[in-house]
């Protein structure tokens, strides 16, 4: 249901294309010249609102070690002690190393979905708020396009506020 000629791109971003197929949703991959690691990065590169961009942020809950996902608008910050309230513990950022073993996508490629086993994953509910949003599609050089509505059913996240009022 993409758009798009999965076997044209690398390995990583067919997986994300694959699953955004296996939850039913149509995305808009667009590959770049020049990469989009950080939300800035691909405002510029979309011309679109910072907020309309989704950061993929990987939280670990410091007693259990649990990964958490947390699909951030581009314009937010996660407050941790929100998400500590939420979880009932404290959390911290996992380690750029941790991310890769965990995800098997480096910071900057992190997708909102497509990956091996369940993931625990938060949505900002600020990003319910754009009719388009941008998300990595799994490389440096590619970001997709998909409703918040779609973001949401692909990822299986619960959508919350994640910034401090």
């Amino acid at each position: 249901m993409t758009e798009n000629n999965a076997t044209a791109y690398p390995p990583s971003v067919q997986k994300v294309l694959a699953a955004a197929d296996a939850a039913g949703i149509t995305v808009q991959m667009r590959h770049f010249e020049l990469p989009g690691k950080t939300a800035a990065q691909a405002a510029e590169l979309l011309d679109c609102p910072l907020g309309a961009i989704v950061k993929s942020l990987i939280f670990q809950l410091k007693e259990t070690g649990e990964m958490v996902l947390l699909l951030v608008s581009g314009e937010n910050r996660a407050d941790p002690a929100l998400l500590a309230d939420t979880f009932g513990e404290p959390v911290k950022p996992a380690s750029p190393a941790d991310i890769l073993t965990w995800s098997g996508f480096k910071v900057g490629a992190v997708p909102p979905f497509g990956f091996d086993e369940d993931v625990l994953v938060l949505m900002d509910a600020d990003l319910m708020g754009y009719d388009r949003v941008w998300a990595s599609g799994g490389s440096d050089f590619d970001l997709m396009g998909l409703t918040p509505a779609a973001l949401w059913a692909a990822s299986g996240a619960d959508v919350m506020v994640v910034k401090a009022s």
